[in-house]
C-alpha cells in the first residue's frame, strides 16, 4: 500500500524502458493505441523521435523524458509532439515534472503537446490520469494527461484478435502484466505468436515480450510457453545444439542488458560517466554485481558510492546459471569490478 510521506524504495526493472520505448518504433501499434484516446487522429501517421533531455542550460541536474515523438498526420497538418511516460508506480516528482516538460516541449517546439503515460495497474493509471494544477485561485496552468491502463486497453483473450496486430497485442499484454490471468494472456499471445511465419520477426518479438515483463513468475511461463512453441525437441543433435545456443545467448543478452540499465541510470542520475566508468561496467560479467551496483545507483551521489567493495550488509544474490560468464568475457572479480 502506498502510504504518503513514505520513502518508496523502487528497482526500476526493463519493462518501463520497453513500455514507453516500443510503440514510438511500430507507428501502426501507435495509431491503434492513440485510437483508444480518442483525439480524432486519423490512421497512418509517421512519426520523428526527438531528443528526450529536458535539461535547462546551464545543466544544473538532469531531466530525462521517457521518449518524445514529432507526429504528422497522413495530410501532413497539424504536425504535434507526444510525450510517451511509463509509470509503473504512483511517483510524486512526477506531479511537478510532467507540467514543467509540457512547457518545455511546447516552448522548443512551438507545436501542440500531448502527454501520455502508459500505466500497468489501475491506482497508478488514476494517480496519473489526475489533473496538475498550480496557481493561486484561478489556476495559472493545468495539465492534464492522457492515460493507457488496463480500464481503457484492451485484453487480450482471443487469439483472432492478437494476430490483427502482433505488435500491438504484445503492447496490451504489458498494460495487463498485473493481471490475475497474466498465464491465460501469456498463452494466447504465444499461440498467435506461433501463427507468425516470420521467425526472426517471431523470435524478436517473443524477446522483446519477455524483456517488457517486469514478474519474474511471468518471464518463467513465457519462456515455457516459447520453448513449447518454438524450442526444438531435446535429445536430437540439432535440437540440443539450438537450445544451448539459444541459452548462452539468453545469458550473455541478460549480462549486457544489466550493464545498459545501469549506465542509462546513472547518466539519468547525473553521475559522471568517464570512458574508465563505462569499460568497468560493460566489462563486467558478474550480474548479481550488476544487480548490487544498479540497487546503489538509485540513491547515490557519488561513482564511489556505487562501486564500493560489498560488504557484509550488502545483499548480493548467489550466482546461477544465468549468472555464468559466458566465452569472451572476462572473469569477474567482485571486490574489484
Amino acid at each position: 500500500m502506498f502510504l504518503p510521506g513514505a520513502k518508496v524504495r523502487f528497482m526500476p526493472n526493463v519493462s518501463h524502458d520497453t513500455l514507453h520505448g516500443f510503440l514510438p518504433e511500430r507507428p501502426k501499434a501507435l495509431n491503434r493505441a492513440l485510437d483508444l484516446l480518442d483525439l480524432g487522429i486519423p490512421s497512418g501517421v509517421t512519426t520523428e523521435t526527438l531528443p528526450t533531455d529536458a535539461s535547462g542550460a546551464p545543466k544544473m541536474f538532469a531531466r530525462q523524458m521517457d521518449s518524445v515523438l514529432r507526429v504528422v498526420r497522413p495530410d501532413g497538418r497539424d504536425p504535434f509532439i507526444l510525450l510517451v511516460e511509463a509509470q509503473t508506480r504512483v511517483e510524486a516528482k512526477k506531479e511537478t515534472s510532467w507540467p514543467y516538460y509540457v512547457a518545455y516541449l511546447r516552448d522548443r517546439y512551438k507545436l501542440e503537446v500531448v502527454l501520455l503515460v502508459l500505466c500497468v495497474d489501475t491506482a497508478t493509471a488514476a494517480w496519473a490520469a489526475t489533473p496538475l494544477r498550480t496557481g493561486l485561485g484561478r489556476p495559472t496552468q493545468v495539465t492534464v494527461p492522457h492515460v493507457l491502463g488496463p480500464a481503457n486497453v484492451p485484453r487480450l483473450s482471443r487469439i483472432e484478435d492478437a494476430l490483427t496486430d502482433l505488435d500491438f497485442a504484445a503492447f496490451c499484454l504489458w498494460i495487463h502484466s498485473n493481471d490475475p490471468d497474466i498465464e491465460g494472456i501469456l498463452t494466447v499471445m504465444g499461440k498467435a505468436l506461433a501463427q507468425d511465419t516470420d521467425r526472426e520477426a517471431r523470435e524478436d518479438l517473443a524477446g522483446l515480450i519477455e524483456d517488457g515483463l517486469g514478474s519474474e513468475h511471468a518471464r518463467k511461463f513465457w519462456r515455457n510457453v516459447m520453448e513449447t512453441l518454438f524450442t526444438p525437441r531435446r535429445g536430437t543433435i540439432v535440437g540440443d545444439a539450438r537450445l544451448a545456443g539459444r541459452e548462452e545467448g539468453r545469458v550473455e543478452g541478460r549480462v549486457e542488458e544489466k550493464a545498459e540499465r545501469l549506465l542509462h541510470l546513472m547518466e539519468r542520475r547525473g553521475l559522471p560517466l568517464t570512458e574508465e566508468t563505462r569499460q568497468r561496467v560493460t566489462t563486467c560479467a558478474d550480474a548479481p554485481l550488476l544487480d548490487l551496483w544498479f540497487d546503489r545507483a538509485i540513491d547515490a551521489t557519488t561513482i564511489d558510492e556505487v562501486f564500493a567493495a560489498p560488504s557484509t550488509t550488502d545483499r548480493v544474490p548467489a550466482p546461477s546459471r544465468e549468472h555464468t560468464a559466458s566465452p569472451g568475457r572476462a572473469a569477474p572479480n567482485p571486490g574489484a569490478s
